[in-house]
């Protein structure tokens, strides 16, 4: 059976016994080797700590990666969808109308009106993202006292303030 002090000197390599100088006998040595032990077992921690935090990163990677392949399969089929009833939508009028050029006509002169309103607008059509608290975690929201601000320039507006002209 080990003793704790044949424990901390096979744990450097060498064979119990072997060890020579002032570290080999009485308190001094077995502090010595405890405290050896103790610098091992905070490293094997510490790796342990690395090795989560990338466990981690690379599940959000994943999480990211399948968020991706799904919304482009879904804008690719969408698109097809779309176009599809786009077509069959000319097609119904030009067939009401009694020439398909005019169900086209019909349908360009809608979507053409619909693209220049969204350009004139301009409207938020996705609510902004919180990647960096997303990144960082859950904490960085908890750990700050104040509301966090969203926009940088007017973090920066807050701070301090500016003299220079908007453009």
């Amino acid at each position: 059976m080990e003793t704790p002090q044949d424990r901390s000197s096979a744990r450097d390599g060498s064979p119990s016994g072997s060890q020579s100088g002032p570290r080999s006998g009485g308190k001094l040595g077995r502090i010595a080797g405890h405290t050896q032990g103790l610098v091992e077992d905070l490293r094997e921690w510490i790796d342990l700590r690395l090795d989560l935090a990338i466990l981690e990163m690379e599940e959000r990677v994943d999480e990211l990666r399948n968020e991706i392949a799904l919304g482009l399969a879904l804008a690719f089929s969408g698109f097809f969808a779309a176009l599809f009833a786009f077509t069959t939508a000319a097609l119904g009028l030009g067939w009401l109308l009694g020439h398909p050029f005019w169900g086209f006509l019909i349908v360009t002169v809608i979507l053409g009106l619909l693209v220049g309103g969204l350009a004139k607008a301009r409207p938020d059509l996705l609510s902004p993202s919180n990647l960096f608290e997303r990144l960082r975690g859950r904490s960085v929201a908890s750990e700050s006292s104040a509301k966090p601000v969203r926009d940088g320039a007017a973090a920066q507006d807050a701070a301090e303030p500016s003299h220079a002209p908007e453009a």
